[in-house]
């Protein structure tokens, strides 16, 4: 099989490799006596096969190939002749190539050796276009001057295509992509140039060309032009700006410096001259000689101290220029900003600061500036903070100082404040500066006055006299001055005119008899009020209350009182209040108890009769009790029946209080467990006991009314064995009570599992060597009851096959032991029935299956079918390739299925089949390794297995895999010019042996100059020339004769060395130029000639010479710089010099070239041809806000030639400036100095010579600040607020910044129009409330205007929408809370009660006990506070009072946990209802017209306080705007106290407290 493999391989092989064959061309007769000429035919070159077919050979003589003409024909051809033969023919033992064919023409003889005539033959072979062009070089380079003029060639391109005919050799050339733009190819190889060369743009280009052949055989070669620069450009700074920084008082190079450190280099990159750095303008220009810089590297450094406080900005102009040409320079601007440091202490404006502020100014109040300098940079920028903290002022951000607390501004308990304010540097200076600070209070009438007691008595006795004194009232006002003088008032309660109030002292005194009445008391309730002096008054009120008792007669209303009360009440239980007539306590009287006083007492004063001690309804159940009713002369007696009324004080209680009980598993649903049974000693519903049964897990229930208890869901022990429950007994009363006994039942258990089985299928294996007793397996299977039920025994119960009995079984552990020797030859598998029985009666059994497998041992070796396989494979097999197939066989049960081969080869591998390969990742190589011998071990078991081994002999045959090689090949290879001959031997080497080891060189001819024999001997066969073509690039073939054969080529590169047979060319026919006589001096360059040799070596050197000297000038004959002689600074006249240049080279003989003509114009004026600026630097100054199109300046170059035309471009900022073709820049949009003040741009001005003249100017342009108004942060505002807001109820803050730089931020904000409705603080932009009590469901607009310290101003709209409110709509609430802690949460509070109620909510006022508001606060921090609030609706409509109050009823307790999350803790509050004086009718009439008359009173006030008022404001408004106050205006103030007063005065009069102040204003 494997040979047949093989056959068929080789034979696909063969097929592969061999041609077709043809029949023999031409067929002709041998001529042995006379020579013969014949055309044997044509064919196309390629063909393989018989040539001719030649008959009639005499039996006698022999036949020859030979040459003719050339020897070359006959090498591929062969003569197949055997002596004797008549025929023999003519073949081919190659491809004929007609490349190599002189003429398309093969010559060939075949001669008699007999007579040795030549027979001569010949055969046309056709030329195809087998071959492609060749480049004589792969690389091409030349050098070339960016002056090169336009429509000069660089340099040619040459490639050979070898075939004969012109349709196949005619070349065609091309660049391939990417093209440069500045080249184009020629059809005859030149590479032309066209466009202008910048050396800066393109230093060197690099690109492929393209030879082809009309067949698009085609060869690449790479071409490479350098860029010779030029010096036509001046230096460049690389950025030109640079940023610098430097600390004061620093001295050396900066600190920092961006982007980068400071660098210029020469435009001319490929020249590259040295620069010389240097300082041209500084500005400031003072602080010129604080800098200096290094003319080499350009560090600038810092060399006299620099202060900040002095300069923080300076700009440094620098120029590089080129070192061999000052003329030749760049600008750049380097902007240094001189670095704050910490050297200057703060400063405040005043060693001591004082001010007067009103007494409860409120928080945030201003009360004076501050103002610290610090000469460092931003000013100062430490931290100010008051010594000591516990005063009540603060330190603003802008240096204010203002009200921390105005809780501790109150003149009565402290009139001044005296601290310091310190200034503190920041860190790490410890600079310190203070201020002292003395703020005084002034009186406000804050203080209401207060009596000295909530209420007075007073007593007329029976002998009363005119004019005696009833009672003194007396009250005091903190305040001072008027504000704390204090008038008395009568306001209700003396109708009859019975009393006398003196207003100063305070003193009641009776002015008409009282009539008194038997066994009465008249009481007067009298309502004194203490009013103050203030401007705008305060008062409080107090009630008096005077009795006038008639003559004394006790007695008892009944004589029979009934009573009740409930068991077990503490002591001091009232039961019922015992009703009598007397003039206690006028005359006292004595109530006593006579009857049960131990168990009842009496109050004397009340009549209420109380309980002593806890009464007991299960001990007695009424009681009978005697009072008696005394004044010491008169007598009374009464009984009081009580009756004990029963409670649930009694919980029912179990007997016993533990049940334990035990019930089968099998116990049905419904049958009883026990019963439980409690008692109660109360009585009726008290003691009706109802049961409950918990933690039964719906297992048990129990009869609620018999306590009985049964089963409720089937039993199962295994589940749970145990329930431990509480029997509950709960009484019918309120709150009811309750009494428990624990159950437990244990479920005892009964055989209701059978055993089971771990798994219902066992498996196990035994050898069969085994002996009997060894154990095979063991079973386990388990049973769920317990006890006997629950005990397992094993058994086998059936076996398979069943004899012999081959197995036993232990019953107590279920281990299955081997009873009897196995033979796996007779029995493989024994399937073994077991059953688990338990002790149970009946008992229950499980079964399970057991299978059990004879295990067969292993004796006999695997065996290969040979010792050794001998393997032949060739050296190209593909990795993974089958080499040979091993044969294993095992005599044991089985066979090999379960063996496995052995082999450790990193080259080969063999499968689980026995086949070796050649591993994947490896391949052959003869040449590396040619033959290999391996081991294979068969293994038959994969553990404990048998072996036997094989050997492998592995032999690598050849095939032809190496190309040949050439050896120590010299290339390049140099032929002098005039070499003719043989110059060179090849030598080749192949690695491969036998006929692909055999090598033949060969090579077509290169342009009829060179040919290469089969030996390798090369010749030069036509005439070289090295200045028409120095290199050369030979395609050398070297080919072994292997099938197919392998070949390799090289590129020989020949290197035409050079003879003198060139003269020198100068590069161009004249010379000239032009100079300024005042710059000719002597050994100057005036210019240089230059000529070139196409030889090499000392034949291309050259040598100038003048044809006839000149006094003036003077010519270095190596480098044709021609130089003056002397200086021409004397020279007043033109003056023109016509010279002569020769050029001579240094060949044998020397060769010389025409001359060159120079000429040398002197000019005695000044005609320069240089671009330059007028000015290196520019500076522009443009304010800020200025329009597009805005002319900053202009910049000018000039030139030495009106001809040529000037551009200018900028460099930087473009998109904020623009240049147009004058020189003039202008703005593209407008600039801001707050975003930035310096602008530094590069101005390029270009010339249109060829090439361009280029030169810089730096452009520094400063933005000028011009001042602009504040600018508010919206145009428009818009706030809510309620008609009946109170005065300075805030509604809106407004905010204006100030966009200027450096200004400072002192803001003042008014009203644009005076109003009488809002106005706003100046310093603070808060607008407030005045007066909007008749602008309920209106909006309210107005504009606020914000003015800097220029004067400049900014306005906005305001818009206010006032809803319509009145006092109906107000609810008041009451919290233990100080005032100062309610005002400082009032938007927390305003929140909670939002969450609680569901409406918005606003509060409008926050007073105190003594009606003091938000601006008049008592000192007395524990008073209550009321807070009066109006809520709204989602819609913006007002809820009323009475659905708010009723909502804050039901809720108060979530309110008052809201408000704790507040205020804390321990808070109470309470909703304010409603109060009526006593329901007497007169007291209301003259209630109604005291307050009419108050109304009438108030009104008259209110009217001289307006005019007033208007009077003041007359005067006011002459005064202009007064900043930094906050005083309330004088209108203000009587406007919202006429609207207080009047609020107030309506709600004493309609009795409704709650809509309104209740106490003072």
């Amino acid at each position: 099989m494997d040979n047949m493999n093989l056959s068929t391989c080789l034979a696909i092989l063969t097929c592969l490799c061999v041609h077709s064959v043809w029949g023999a061309i031409g067929t002709s007769d041998i001529n042995c006596v006379n020579e013969s000429e014949q055309n044997v035919g044509s064919v196309i070159e390629g063909y393989e096969g018989d040539v001719e077919t030649i008959t009639n050979i005499p039996p006698t003589d022999t036949l020859v190939l030979e040459s003719d003409v050339f020897p070359i024909g006959v090498t591929f051809l062969k003569l197949n002749f055997t002596p004797g033969a008549e025929t023999a023919t003519v073949q081919t033992t190659k491809a004929l190539d007609a490349d190599v064919l002189l003429g398309e023409t093969l010559f060939y003889a075949v001669t008699c050796t007999n007579s040795g005539v030549k027979n001569k033959r010949t055969l046309k072979v056709e030329d195809i276009n087998d071959n492609g062009p060749v480049f004589q070089s792969k690389q091409y380079k030349t050098e070339v001057s960016e002056t090169l003029e336009v429509g000069n060639d660089v340099l040619k391109v040459i490639a050979v295509d070898v075939d004969i005919l012109p349709q196949n050799h005619v070349v065609s050339y091309s660049i391939l992509p990417p093209i440069p733009n500045e080249f184009e190819m020629r059809s005859d190889g030149n590479i032309r140039l066209i466009r202008r060369l910048n050396y800066n743009t393109v230093s060197l280009y690099n690109f492929v060309v393209v030879a082809k052949d009309p067949g698009d055989l085609q060869d690449t070669a790479n071409v490479v032009i350098s860029v010779i620069d030029f010096d036509n450009m001046n230096p460049y700074f690389d950025h030109s700006l640079y940023e610098a920084s430097i600390p004061e008082n620093e001295l050396g190079p900066f600190s920092t410096l961006s982007p980068e450190a400071v660098k210029a280099q020469d435009g001319d990159t490929g020249i590259n001259q040295p620069i010389v750095y240097s300082i041209t303008t500084v500005n400031p220009v003072k602080y010129r000689s604080s800098f200096n810089i290094d003319p080499n590297s350009g560090v600038i450094s810092v060399v006299q101290a620099l202060d900040r406080e002095e300069i923080d900005n300076i700009v440094i102009q620098i120029q590089a220029a080129q070192e061999d040409d000052s003329t030749k320079t760049a600008e750049a601007v380097v902007s240094v900003t001189v670095e704050d440091v910490n050297d200057n202490m703060p400063e405040f404006d005043q060693d001591k600061y004082t001010a007067v502020i009103l007494e409860n100014s409120p928080r945030d109040q201003f009360v004076l500036q501050v103002h610290i300098t610090d000469l460092d940079k931003g000013g100062f920028m430490g931290t100010l903070q008051i010594i000591p903290d516990t005063v009540p002022f603060y330190i603003g951000s802008d240096n204010s100082i203002r009200v921390k607390s105005s809780t501790e501004l109150d003149r009565e308990t402290n009139r001044n404040f005296y601290f310091h304010i310190e200034a503190k540097d920041k860190a790490p200076s410890t600079d310190i500066a203070m201020a002292a600070v003395n703020i005084s209070l002034s009186d406000e009438n804050d203080n209401s006055p207060v009596f000295g007691t909530a209420r007075y008595e007073g007593k007329v006795s029976a002998d009363q006299t005119l004019g005696m004194l009833v009672v003194k009232v007396e009250a005091t006002d903190l305040d001072e001055g008027p504000n704390g003088q204090i008038s008395y008032f009568i306001n209700i309660g003396n109708e009859e005119g019975y009393f006398h109030m003196d207003k100063h002292t305070g003193e009641i005194t009776l002015n008409k008899t009282i009539p008194l009445m038997e066994n009465k008391i008249l009481q007067f309730l009298l309502y004194v009020s203490a009013q103050d002096g203030g401007t705008v008054s305060r008062f409080s009120s107090v009630l008096v209350d005077i009795k006038a008792p008639g003559n004394s007669n006790p007695q008892f209303l009944q004589k029979t009182y009934q009573g009740k009360v409930l068991e077990e009440q503490e002591a001091g239980t009232e039961i019922i209040k015992v009703a009598f007539l007397s003039l206690a306590p006028a005359v006292p009287v004595t109530l006593t108890i006579n009857t049960e006083a131990d168990k009842f007492s009496i109050d004397d004063l009340t009549g209420i009769l109380s309980t002593k001690v806890k009464l007991d309804y299960e001990n007695q159940k009424n009681y009978t009790v005697q009072v008696s009713l005394s004044d010491g002369t008169n007598h009374d007696e009464a009984s009081v029946h009580v009756d004990v009324l029963d409670i649930n004080d009694n919980s029912p209680e179990f007997s016993p209080s533990l049940i334990s009980i035990d019930v089968p598993e099998d116990a049905a649903i419904g049958d009883n467990v026990t019963a439980v049974s409690a008692t109660d000693r109360d009585t009726g519903l008290n003691a009706e006991v109802l049961y409950t049964l918990e933690r039964s897990a719906g297992m048990f229930s129990v009869n609620p009314t018999t306590g009985l208890i049964t089963i409720a869901a089937a039993l199962d022990r295994e589940s749970q064995d145990t329930y431990e429950m509480t029997a509950v007994a709960r009484d019918q009363g309120r709150p009811s009570l309750s009494g428990e006994a624990s159950v437990v039942v244990t479920v005892t258990d009964v055989n209701d599992n059978a055993p089971s089985f771990s798994h219902q299928q066992y498996e196990a294996s035994v050898s069969e060597n085994s002996t009997v007793g060894t154990d095979v397996i063991s079973i386990n299977a388990t049973d769920k009851d317990e006890g006997p039920n629950a005990a397992v025994t094993y058994h086998i119960t059936k076996q398979e096959p069943s004899l012999p009995l081959a197995f036993t079984v232990d019953a107590t552990s279920g281990l299955i032991h081997l009873a009897q020797e196995l033979d796996y030859s007779k029995v493989k598998k024994y399937t073994l029935e077991v059953e688990a029985r338990d002790g149970g009666i009946p008992a229950l059994t499980g079964s399970a299956v057991v299978k059990v497998w004879v295990e067969d041992l292993n004796d006999k070796a695997p065996e290969f079918s040979q010792d050794q396989y001998d393997v032949g494979v060739y050296e190209n097999i593909a990795s993974g390739s089958a080499l040979v197939s091993l044969e294993v066989t095992d005599e044991d049960e089985g066979g090999f299925n379960n063996g496995h081969f052995l082999l450790s080869s990193d080259t080969f591998s063999i499968n689980s089949q026995g086949v070796v390969h050649l591993r994947h990742n490896a391949s052959l190589d003869r040449e590396t390794q040619d033959h290999y011998m391996i081991q294979v071990v068969a293994v038959d078991q994969p553990v404990n297995g048998l072996s036997s081994t094989a050997h492998i002999n592995i032999t690598v045959l050849d095939v032809n895999d190496n190309n040949p090689q050439f050896v120590d090949l010299q290339n390049p290879l140099e032929i002098p010019e005039d070499a003719r001959g043989e110059v060179y031997r090849i030598q080749v080497s192949d690695m491969d042996i036998g006929p692909n080891g055999e090598v033949f060189v060969f090579t077509s001819p290169h342009s009829d100059l060179f040919a290469l024999t089969m030996d390798g001997i090369l010749t030069v066969t036509g005439e070289l020339d090295r200045e028409t073509q120095e290199f050369y690039d030979l395609t050398i073939i070297a080919e072994d004769k292997g099938l197919p054969p392998r070949g390799n080529v090289t590129r020989m590169n020949i290197i035409v060395t050079d003879v003198n047979d060139n003269a020198p060319v100068f590069s161009q026919r004249s010379y000239s130029t032009r100079v300024l006589a005042k710059d000719a001096k002597a050994g100057d360059l005036v210019l240089t000639v230059t000529a070139t040799d196409q030889d090499a070596g000392n034949n291309s050197i050259v040598t100038y010479r003048f044809s006839s000297a000149s006094d003036l000038v003077d010519l270095n004959s190596e480098t044709g710089d021609i130089t003056w002689t002397k200086d021409l600074t004397h020279l007043k006249d033109d003056l023109d010099i016509d010279l002569i240049v020769i050029a001579e080279d240094h060949g044998i003989p020397p060769q010389n070239d025409t001359e060159a003509n120079v000429m040398i114009q002197i000019r005695a004026v000044s005609l320069s041809d240089s671009l330059t600026f007028e000015n290196s630097t520019y500076y522009f100054t443009i304010k800020e806000n200025e329009p597009m199109e805005t002319d900053v300046g202009g910049v000018k170059a000039s030139t030495g030639s009106q001809l040529d035309q000037i551009t200018y471009k900028l460099t930087s900022h473009t998109d904020l400036f623009s240049i147009d073709k004058s020189g003039t820049i202008k703005t593209l949009k407008m600039l801001d100095k707050e975003e930035q003040e310096w602008f530094i741009t590069g101005v390029e001005a270009s010339d249109t010579r060829t090439p361009p003249n280029t030169t810089m100017a730096t452009v520094i342009i400063q933005v000028e600040d011009v001042n602009e108004a504040p600018v508010f942060d919206s145009k428009k505002y818009k706030a809510v607020v309620f008609s009946m807001a109170p005065f300075r109820f805030p509604v809106a803050a407004v905010k204006a910044s100030d966009p200027d730089v450096g200004d400072g931020l002192v803001l003042h904000y008014s009203l644009a129009e005076p109003s009488s409705l809002l106005d706003v603080e100046g310093s603070s932009g808060q607008v407030y409330v005045v007066d909007l009590t008749d602008m309920g469901g209106k909006v309210v607009s107005g504009q606020v205007r914000v003015t800097d310290e220029e004067g400049l101003f900014s306005t906005a709209d305001i818009e206010l929408d006032v809803k319509d409110s009145s006092s109906a709509d107000i609810v008041v609430m009451t919290l233990n809370q100080p005032v100062y802690i309610v005002e400082k949460n009032v938007p927390e509070t305003q929140n909670s009660l939002r969450n609680v109620l569901g409406w918005n909510v606003t509060i409008i006022s926050v007073r105190n006990e003594n009606g003091g508001d938000m601006r008049s606060r008592s000192r007395d921090r524990a008073a209550e506070s009321s807070i009066s609030f109006i809520a709204m609706d989602i819609k913006g409509a007002i809820v009323s009072a009475k659905e708010v109050n009723e909502k804050l009823q039901s809720e108060m307790e979530r309110v008052k946990t809201e408000l704790e999350k507040i205020y804390g803790p321990g808070l109470e509050l309470e909703r304010k209802e409603p109060s009526t004086l006593e329901d007497n009718t007169t007291l209301v009439t003259v209630l109604s017209v005291v307050l009419a008359l108050s109304i009438v009173g108030l009104v008259v006030l209110v009217v001289v306080s307006v005019i007033r008022f208007k009077k003041m404001k007359m005067g006011d408004s002459d005064k202009g705007v007064t900043t930094g106050q906050t005083e309330p205006k004088t209108n203000g103030i009587m406007l919202k106290n006429k609207r207080e007063q009047g609020s107030h005065y309506s709600s004493r009069k309609t009795s409704d407290v709650s809509k309104g102040p209740t106490c003072s204003f």
